[in-house]
C-alpha cells in the first residue's frame, strides 16, 4: 500500500540522507583514519559501527 504520506517521506529521506552500501560506509571510516571497524547493527538502511580513532 503506497499512501501519499509514505511516498513523501520516502522522497524526503532520499533527498537528504545519502544511502551507501555497507562497504562504502566502512571505506569512509578507514579513509577518515579509524581502525578496528566493526558493524554491530543493521536495520533497514541504518547501520551502527564501532571504530577506534
Amino acid at each position: 500500500m503506497n499512501s501519499p504520506m509514505a511516498n513523501n517521506a520516502r522522497s524526503g529521506i532520499g533527498s537528504r540522507l545519502p544511502i551507501l552500501a555497507p562497504d562504502e560506509d566502512e571505506q569512509l571510516l578507514w579513509d577518515a583514519g579509524f581502525s578496528g571497524i566493526s558493524l554491530f547493527y543493521m536495520g533497514f538502511t541504518f547501520r551502527g559501527w564501532v571504530a577506534y580513532a
